[in-house]
């Protein structure tokens, strides 16, 4: 009778043995990138908050313009011309949204409007660049605008006659710019005492209706 001889280990070059190191050597790999990703997580963090933080807490668009005075010297309808006459100042403040981050505000443009009619062109305002405090421009419309006659007229003189009824006359005024490269538009409603706008070119009234001041809103482009 013949005895069975005992299996053979396999030995340690063998390709079993390969395989077993391979494992090995990627379970610690896996096991050493999982230990070092929180690490640069948090060295990333470090490197870009000072920059990243201030845009994500307060997002370009959000930081809202305020106007901090505004006067309207002239506002009627002439239904012979179908035209507005206008003469509206006002001046718009900036502040800055944070102490550590410097603010851009680029492409600035204010344009005034009544009753869904743009009254004049836009002003083209002087860009900032602004560390912290606030910044303020000024912006002036004056001159008249012929409205299409129709439809667009008569919603016109019907506004101008209920506002100047209920004593309060809105001018809107839409703000453009483009903070930190990111579009922004706002539109700033400016409500004056109507008794004291002129209801005629060349009335020659004293003084001029002032609003003191109101921030203004975010607004959808095209529809401001």
């Amino acid at each position: 009778m013949t005895t069975a001889e005992p299996p053979v280990p396999p030995s340690p070059t063998s390709p079993r043995g390969g395989v077993r190191r391979r494992q090995c050597a990627l379970a610690l790999a896996a096991a050493a990138a999982a230990c070092l990703a929180p690490v640069a997580v948090l060295l990333a963090v470090l490197v870009l908050a000072p920059s990243l933080l201030p845009r994500l807490l307060l997002r370009p668009h959000h930081v809202v313009p305020y106007v901090a005075t505004a006067e309207l010297r002239l506002l009627a309808f002439d239904p012979a011309a179908s035209a507005v006459a206008y003469n509206l100042s006002a001046t718009l403040r900036f502040d800055s949204p944070c102490l550590y981050c410097t603010w851009r505000y680029a492409e600035l443009r204010a344009t005034p409007s009544y009753a869904g009619q743009k009254l004049g062109a836009a002003a083209e305002l002087p860009e900032i660049t602004q560390r912290r405090g606030s910044d303020s421009r000024d912006a002036a419309w004056a001159g008249t605008q012929r409205v299409p006659p129709g439809r667009r007229a008569r919603a016109v003189a019907a506004a101008l006659a209920r506002e100047e009824a209920e004593g309060r006359l809105g001018v809107r005024v839409a703000v453009s710019t483009v903070q930190n490269g990111a579009r922004s538009d706002f539109a700033c409603v400016l409500s004056f005492p109507a008794a004291s706008v002129p209801r005629r070119s060349g009335s020659g009234a004293a003084a001029a209706a002032v609003f003191d001041g109101g921030r203004c809103v975010d607004a959808v482009p095209r529809e401001i």
